[in-house]
Formats: C-alpha cells, structure tokens, sequence
C-alpha cells in the first residue's frame, strides 16, 4: 500500500490513475469552502459603490453567475480527460507551448484573488484588534494597531497559506471540507446581526458613479461572470484527480457548477446586504468591524483568518502549478512559497499606490476580458477534438522535447492564439473600469460589454479560422516509454 504524503510531490505531469481516487463531490467541497470568506463577500461590496439597490444587486449577481458557469463548469472537463491542470491540457488547442498564454492568465488571475484575499483577512484582523483596544478602559482612542501590526497580521495569514498551498490537494479538500459548515454559520449570524440596518431601497450616491445600465453591466462583471472565469484555468486542478473511468462527465460538470454557484453567489450576496446595511460607501471592512455587535466581532475575527486559508490557498495552489509548468525544473512547492512572497508584496505595494475599490474593479474587467476569450477557445477545442486528449504529448514542453500531435508549429498553434489575441484586443477596447476605459465604450452607447465582444471575436476567429490541427503527426521516440494510457470518452 503507497505510503500517504503529507506533501504532494506532483506537478502539472499527468495524473496515474492510481491516485484519481477523488469523488465529484469534494470538487464541490473544495469550491464552496474556499469561496465562504470575507474576501469573496468583497465583490458583493463592489456594486453598492457603483450606486445599485438590493435588488439590483441581486440580479446582476445571479445573472452574471449563471453565465459565467456556462463557460466555465464545462472546463473541468479539461482536467478530468487528460489528467493534467486545464492550461496543460489546453496545450491541445493552444499548442505545447502556446499553452503558456493559458499559464500567464491563470498566474495574473490566481495573483489577484490571492492578493485580495490576504488583503482582506489582514485588514479585517487589523481592524478588530483596533476595535477591541478602543473597548478597554483607559486607552487612548484612535491608538490602536498600528502599520507593524498590519505587516504582522498580513505574514502571519500568508505563512498559513503558503503551508496549505505547498500540502497540495489532499489538505486542501479537506481544509476546504471542514471550513464549509462553520464558515456558513458566521455569514448567517451575519445576516442576523446586520439585519436591524437593512434597507433594499437605499443605494449610495450617484456623483461620479457609473450610471443605470453602465452600472449594472458593471456589477454584471465584477459580482457575476468573473467569479465563474477566474475558475477557468484552475478548475483541472482538481478534476484531475477525478479517474474517467469511475466517474461521468456530467457529474463532473455539475458537481463543478454547483460548488462554484453556492460557493460565489452566497458571500457575494452577503456582502452586498452588509454593505447596504452599514451604508459601507467605502472601507467597507471598518464599516462591517465597526458595525457589528459585540458578540459577532469574535466571529469576524475567526472568519478573517479561516476563510482565508481556502479563498488564498485554492488560487496560490495554482500558482505553484503554473511555475511549475512554466519552468518545469522547478518544484511545485518552490513554486508556491515564490507566489507568497510576491503576492505578499503586491498587497503592500496595491495597498499605498491604488483606492481598493479601483483597484479590484479594474483587475477583474481586464482579466475577465483576457481569460473569457481563451476560455471559450479551450472549450470549442474541447468539443472538435471529441473530449479526448493524447495526456503523452500534452508534455512535451514540460519534458523539454518537441513533436507529438500536439507541435503545431514551433509548439504554437497559430489560429488559435490569433483568435484569443483578436478577442482580447477587441475586448480590451471596450472594456470600462475606474483605471481604464477602451476608445469604443462610446460605440456601445457607453456600455461595457468588452467580456462579450471577446468572448464572439474569439469564437468566429477560431471557428473561421480552423483548429489547425494536421492528422500524422510525427511523434517522438519517447512516447513509448510514457505508459499511463489516455483517457477514454
């Protein structure tokens, strides 16, 4: 019997079947849990500075969940055939080597998430600790933590993380599993102990705000379809570990879209009912600390940290992949304590440079644009080449050898990577956010409808264009001597 590991050793080379031990429901355990944290009920927050109701919220929140699950549940399909993270798999259609455009969305994407979620549990510590020390008697108001400790509560989150990302998949199913339940009790304490200040009709004013259906699309974006696509090159992660031939693809899929639509669209609609209800215009997590009543500031204080563990360990768990993928002579572990350090710098560097609200916002409409294009891509390849992988000469690059069905030309597919290139160009054109807005916002009436555009000049490129796959292939002389066979249909 094969000794457990307390460290997974395993990058993104393709998965023996003998450890696709998995169930499709802790796929489901992993998204929900990791989503159940202060970090994600952020971009709950996010459309009340943009001027919505409740109930517009709401709407924008589901419907913009909904589609992005359209897209992006069908890609654990990737992972699941060919055994390997979605941007390996997608070498398929993008090339061995064009795969890399995959592996530097996925890098830019799981940084972000990591950085806001770090963020958000060290400022939520952080802000506790300073309401606690203006409640003992005698201090001095206004004197609590201060940038030291700030500094402390950020590494301290971080140092977690980065040991539940480096223990890899197995810890973090079952971190994810154990966060689930307590998790959902603190965000429905929340919604008693916030409820007294709710208000459906009240939504913050409008002076130099988005306005009527900009905002909405907006908060379509930033509260719906960028929760789901951020999910995109991630997800294989861990359908990987799911075996073909003990599972279907369809529990596969749904499994995937019910842990990604409980595990968004709950914290999202809880934060956007807190920040209605403590009228959280901006700093939205004093707001939540400062607002709540003496007996749920212990739980804020254990959601700050836990929720953490999962909503930063998922996304850094990528990145430790990617750079594995990327420079294959590095671990994955390496990889991974690389991301902390990095994202660890990039939440002090975003702290002092850029208002949080602009730069969330901003991060995720430029990276919802650049990932929905390689997205559908990924999936159309996905249908043309009937849901079967060649898991052999998907790791050609990180074996450092070339050929194989998968070489196209150079390594690179060149239809497929003009196709993602001539969506996200055009995407970015019409992208509108409070750091950047694109010249043909003003075509589209004002509207940024930049995730769509990319997402239709993607697919009538490729679709125009072709996979540019050629039959006869020369394969390498080493295939040979990979024997873990390919995934059946």
């Amino acid at each position: 019997m094969e000794q457990r590991r307390v460290i997974e050793r395993h990058g993104v080379s393709a998965m023996p079947e003998h450890r696709r031990t998995a169930r499709p429901a802790s796929v489901t355990w992993v998204l929900v849990g990791s989503n159940l944290s202060l970090s994600a009920t952020v971009f709950g927050w996010l459309p009340v500075t943009y001027g919505l109701s409740w109930w517009q919220i709401v709407a924008a929140a589901v419907a913009g969940t909904a589609l992005g699950l359209m897209v992006a549940a069908p890609l654990a399909l990737l992972g699941f055939r060919a055994g390997t993270s979605n941007t390996v798999a997608a070498g398929a259609h993008f090339g061995v080597r064009g795969r890399l455009v995959g592996s530097l969305i996925g890098l830019l994407l799981s940084l972000g998430y990591t950085a806001v979620a770090i963020w958000t549990g060290g400022e939520a510590v952080v802000a506790v600790l300073a309401r606690l020390s203006d409640a003992v008697p005698d201090s001095v108001p206004g004197a609590g933590p201060g940038e030291a400790a700030r500094a402390a509560a950020y590494a301290g989150i971080a140092v977690l993380v980065a040991a539940l990302a480096v223990g890899g998949f197995e810890l973090i199913s079952r971190i994810s599993a154990l966060l689930v339940a307590p998790m959902a009790l603190v965000l429905a304490a929340g919604v008693v102990a916030y409820a007294p200040g709710f208000d459906p009709s009240w939504s913050a004013a409008a002076a130099g705000r988005p306005d009527g259906a900009s905002a909405w699309i907006l908060a379509l974006v930033t509260a719906g379809i960028s929760g789901p696509v951020a999910y995109a090159t991630i997800i294989g992660d861990y359908t990987r570990y799911l075996s073909p031939r003990r599972h279907s693809a369809a529990s596969v899929v749904w499994s995937s879209a019910a842990g990604l639509f409980c595990g968004l669209l709950a914290p999202t609609l809880f934060g956007a009912f807190v920040a209605i209800s403590t009228r959280a215009e901006s700093a939205y997590l004093e707001s939540l600390v400062r607002a709540a009543p003496a007996w749920y500031v212990p739980l804020l204080l254990f959601a700050a940290v836990a929720g953490c563990l999962g909503a930063a360990g998922v996304p850094l768990y990528n990145m430790g992949l990617e750079l594995h993928g990327l420079f294959p002579r590095t671990s994955r572990t390496a990889g991974a304590a690389v991301a902390t350090a990095i994202t660890v710098g990039l939440v002090f560097a975003g702290r002092s440079t850029v208002g949080v609200e602009q730069a969330v916002t901003g991060f995720v409409v430029v990276l919802t644009v650049l990932a929905t294009p390689w997205a559908v891509i990924a999936l159309i390849g996905h249908l043309r080449c009937g849901r079967v992988y060649d898991v052999r000469d998907l790791q050609v690059h990180n074996k450092s050898l070339s050929g194989g069905r998968y070489w196209y030309a150079g390594g690179w597919n060149p239809r497929a990577c003009a196709a993602w290139l001539a969506g996200a160009a055009v995407g970015l054109l019409d992208a509108d956010s409070p750091l950047y807005t694109g010249p043909l916002v003003v075509v589209t009436g004002g509207l940024d409808v930049g995730f769509l555009l990319s997402a239709l000049v993607a697919a009538c490129v490729y679709l125009l264009l072709g996979t540019g796959h050629r039959a006869g292939e020369p394969i390498p002389d080493w295939r040979q001597a990979y024997l873990w066979p390919a995934a059946g249909r």
